[in-house]
């Protein structure tokens, strides 16, 4: 059989690709250790990944078994330039390659770049839950591996993230969030957590509908804070109405410690029909898309 093929222009050029799946996953609902949110089997690649870009995952250590927990990975699913790590449930010590140490506490993010190894200690008497995404598909996809750190690993503590939330969003705006950058991606001009990944604080406040918008990357969206999941929701869809409403919209409601995928390309609304404050923690590869100019996010 030759290897090599051709493929008549107009009739192959938008080939038909299997859609990115509309998906929840709750840490509730895994084991501990490491559960991986993997749908290879639809990109038709031999490596995890949620997205064509982006692995999710999360991670459950014991209470009873808080000492060190060395996560146990394949080398395709560590092979990342990008980490990101936001704490759902207790206190944790991370240790990159046996020699940099860093505490992060619930609510607080940390970013990595490139390491070897990674070490995880339950600080507290409870559970410790994290969700935990990086950017091996991509690196995968590329057949490359990782080698060079391209940032400058660090925490964003809840307390620094909401005080921003509070110091940076504008009242008039129709959405109260922040977006989360730093020195490196600022020179590039991203403004993103990491060069591939993309980080917005989001907050929903009660009565509150942020208005449709869609964009080029895929959104994995955990929900940190929801406590009436009926009244908070997510709406997606194809199309708008002449009102610049979702036509026959997917909904996807707000439970805490739940994330959810949002496909590219689709419309999506998020709303709080309740009387209490909702928090979402959406996770893209917003950064990759932006450095090549290709992101297109539309605000309605």
């Amino acid at each position: 059989m030759e290897y090599i093929k051709s493929y008549e222009y107009e009739g192959n050029v938008n080939p038909k690709m299997e859609n990115i799946p509309i998906v929840s996953k709750n840490i509730n609902d895994c084991n501990y250790g490491i559960t991986f949110i993997d749908f290879g089997d639809i990109y038709h690649v031999s490596y995890k990944a949620t997205s064509p870009n982006l692995l999710a995952s999360f991670i459950k250590i014991d209470k009873q078994n808080a000492c060190d927990k060395l996560l146990e990975f394949d080398d395709s699913c560590m092979n990342a330039s990008s980490h990101l790590f936001y704490i759902i449930k207790g206190d944790c010590e991370i240790t990159l390659d046996d020699s940099e140490i860093f505490s992060v506490a619930c609510g607080g993010i940390f970013i990595a770049p490139f390491f070897n190894s990674v070490k995880i200690v339950n600080k507290t008497d409870e559970d410790l839950l994290i969700y935990y995404i990086n950017d091996s598909p991509l690196l995968n996809y590329l057949g490359s591996e990782a080698n060079k750190r391209i940032f400058i690993p660090c925490v964003y503590s809840k307390d620094y993230l909401l005080d921003n939330l509070e110091k940076l969003s504008n009242p008039k705006n129709n959405r109260k969030g922040i977006l989360l950058s730093n020195n490196d991606t600022e020179k590039i001009g991203t403004n993103t957590i990491t060069p591939v990944l993309w980080a917005l604080y989001n907050e929903l406040p009660p009565q509150a509908k942020q208005r449709p918008h869609k964009h080029n990357s895929v959104a994995l969206d955990l929900c940190i804070s929801s406590k009436d999941p009926e009244n908070i929701y997510t709406l997606l869809g194809d199309d708008l109405d002449e009102n610049g409403d979702i036509i026959n919209p997917k909904k996807i409601q707000w439970r805490e410690g739940e994330m959810f995928i949002t496909p590219p390309g689709l419309w999506h609304s998020h709303h709080n029909d309740g009387g209490t404050y909702a928090y979402i923690l959406p996770i893209q590869d917003a950064g990759i898309l932006l450095y090549q100019r290709i992101l297109g996010i539309i605000l309605k």
